[in-house]
Parts: structure tokens; sequence; C-alpha cells
């Protein structure tokens, strides 16, 4: 295995809203084009990192944003929140510059939620993803989570998510 980069992790803060913008707006422009419309990602990042989701997702809906930093530059960012009544952990995104893909720095993402899930009692970790991106179903599945099902979301605008629903149990590990 090649040596990993150095990174580590911070938690996102109100003020970093505009990084964590930047980011998605680099990130999924470079890796989603064949795999979602080019339409559809200017609508997604319209609607899903508009600057009063991300605050209303930080101080109200109880997310976590974590930044991915190498040195003092951001390169990726990841979002999760604990469900109480199900004792799951969504992860609502987990996203690296395509640059660092395959450099284990996403395995240590998910590592880090995995061990604050833990901690916070959880059972079960979920995340949806594309059905076409299938990279990524394949990391997923590396780390340790299986297709549930798979979901299609109507999310305005004339698009549809079409994703499966993985999820990763924490009993017994």
């Amino acid at each position: 295995m090649q040596d990993q980069p150095i990174v580590t992790f911070r938690n996102v803060v109100v003020s970093d809203i505009p990084i964590i913008q930047d980011l998605s707006s680099r990130i999924w422009r470079e890796h989603y084009p064949g795999i979602i419309t080019h339409a559809q990602i200017d609508y997604m990042l319209g609607t899903m990192y508009a600057s009063g989701v991300i605050h209303d997702e930080i101080l109200s809906k109880g997310y976590r944003y974590v930044a991915v930093m190498m040195g003092k530059e951001a390169v990726g960012y990841f979002a999760y929140r604990f469900e109480d009544p199900d004792r799951s952990v969504m992860i609502s995104k987990l996203y690296l510059l395509p640059s660092l893909h395959g450099k284990g720095i996403g395995s240590r993402m998910l590592a880090y939620v995995k061990e604050d899930a833990l901690r916070m009692g959880a059972k079960s970790l979920y995340l949806f993803v594309n059905k076409n991106n299938t990279k990524a179903v394949r990391s997923y599945e590396r780390f340790g989570f299986v297709k549930a099902r798979a979901v299609v979301t109507d999310i305005g605008g004339g698009f549809v998510m079409d994703d499966y629903r993985m999820e990763l149990s924490l009993r017994d590990k």
C-alpha cells in the first residue's frame, strides 16, 4: 500500500460554509458528469448546498460537518447525524477531491464516523449512493457496507436521485 497522505479532520463551523460550497462545486463538477447530468449537478448544488440549508443542518438539525484537511487546505468533507429512534447514524455527505481518491483517505473518513457512531451508542450506519457511482459503491462495500435496497427519490426540478441505501451494522464490532 502506498504511503497515506497526512490528513486531519476539523469540525466545520458556520463561517466555514463557503469552503464547503466551494469544495462541493469542485468535486461534483469533476466527479459526477457521466453519472448525472450537468443540469442535475447544478440543481443539487443550488438546493442542497445553499448557505441557509447548510446553516440549518449545522445549527438546527443536528448534523456534524467535518472538513478533511491537508495542511491548511480543505480537500474534502463529510456530514452525518445521529438518529435516536433507530440508534443509527446517517452519513449524508462524504466527498473528497477526485485527485485524492484511492489513497485511503475515504476509508479514514468512514472510520472517523464509525468511531463517533460507536461512542454515541449507534447500532448502525447508513448512507445513500447513486447506483451509477460504481467506484463509491465498491469503496463502501470494501468498508463493510451492504446494499440494503434501491431507493428513487424525487428531489424536485424534474430530477430524481436513483440510489442504493447502504448499511453497516455496528453490533458485535
